[in-house]
């Protein structure tokens, strides 16, 4: 019985783990590794939370440790991986003698702090504002692990089709990094603190409706072509297809919700205008 009270935190227990092995791992350069981690630890960040409701254990404390778990491996381990890559981009485009190391290494710094710190925030919020968003069908904001997930098939392209595949040189390697990939990510971490709305995954249940268990099927075997493509070597493709669809597919759909209402505003406001 104990056990069971206890699981939800020891999953909770074994993200924040992976977090911090991710960032060892970036340490020693190990990106790819690094990022397979991360996700590992999203996954297991999909389970805690659900698990304490289906088994009635829910507590103040493990709202809390969620969150700062969520801190270290959606947070802190991207904004870290984010920098030791553009760091050794630099570092490998053009030799340090020519430049101050100090002003460049508090230069990428300050880039790459950004999804640590908008996830700070988006998560603090999220605390305060927890029993609102329970009830709500979706989140005010990227989710801190969808913004993780989406940064490491960003990186995870990078290093697996960019680097290896194509004949590309070093500049316009660094080219595609600082002018594309980085703006990616600024955004990822803006959307986390945004006021887009973002659908929550579903219950892992079959008895919550029809949209649930259509929502949960089409999840799982989400989650089995990630399986596959791990070991066919597309999971970078697979990833990638995956997070933009599901930031992309909501954002446009948050517009056209808000132009809708908008409309209908609108028609309310000249209906009392005329008089009807």
């Amino acid at each position: 019985m104990k056990v069971k009270k206890y699981l939800p935190s020891i999953i909770t227990l074994a993200n924040l783990f992976l977090g911090f092995l991710s960032i060892l791992y970036i340490q020693a350069g190990e990106y790819i590794l690094a990022c397979h981690l991360i996700l590992i630890a999203a996954l297991l960040d999909s389970f805690d939370g659900k698990l304490a409701r289906k088994i009635g254990v829910t507590s103040s404390f493990g709202k809390e440790i969620d969150s700062l778990a969520d801190v270290v491996s959606f947070c802190l381990a991207p904004s870290f991986l984010v920098f030791n890559i553009l760091y050794n981009s630099i570092y490998i485009n053009e030799p340090f003698s020519s430049y101050d190391s100090d002003l460049i290494f508090i230069y990428v710094a300050m880039l790459s702090s950004f999804p640590v710190l908008m996830g700070a925030i988006r998560l603090a919020r999220f605390n305060v504002q927890h029993n609102e968003e329970e009830i709500q069908k979706y989140y005010i904001g990227l989710p801190s692990p969808m913004s993780a997930i989406a940064i490491c098939a960003i990186i995870l392209f990078k290093l697996e089709s960019l680097d290896k595949f194509y004949d590309l040189d070093i500049t316009e390697i660094n080219f595609f990094t600082f002018n594309i990939i980085l703006p990616l990510i600024i955004l990822l971490s803006f959307l986390m603190i945004g006021k887009i709305h973002f659908s929550k995954f579903p219950l892992f249940s079959f008895s919550h409706g029809k949209q649930n268990s259509i929502r949960l099927v089409l999840m799982m075997l989400s989650i089995f072509i990630m399986c596959i493509s791990t070991f066919k070597g597309l999971l970078h493709i697979t990833l990638f297809i995956f997070s933009a669809y599901y930031i992309l597919s909501n954002t446009i759909l948050h517009f056209i919700n808000n132009s809708i209402k908008l409309n209908k505003l609108r028609e309310k406001l000249q209906n009392k205008k005329r008089g009807v």
